[in-house]
């Protein structure tokens, strides 16, 4: 199943932004609550998009109780890495 199909089933909306610059550091996704949104930094390879999506989306189902939040920020993001790997049967 497409990531875009997976967010539009949980009212998820995806669009493409300038992320900005942030030096050694790519920024390749995004995910805000408030809206809910998945941006997507426009200057990211196409092959990365995908994986960048179920990694935000990871995120929102975290938001919406439907996953445990784990307790330290590097568990949250090997977490979420880990299960935009797994739907797109690659490797982190």
């Amino acid at each position: 199943m497409k990531a875009t199909t997976l967010c539009a089933q949980y009212g998820v909306r995806v669009c493409f932004a300038d992320l900005g610059d942030w030096g050694k550091a790519e920024l390749r996704a995004e995910y805000d609550p408030d809206v809910p949104e998945i941006r997507i930094n426009r200057n990211l390879v196409d092959d990365l998009v995908e994986f960048a999506i179920l990694h935000e989306l990871y995120h929102h189902r975290e938001a919406i109780g439907q996953i445990a939040v784990l307790p330290s920020r590097s568990a949250r993001e090997a977490a979420a890495d880990a299960h935009a790997a797994r739907l797109l049967e690659v490797d982190a």
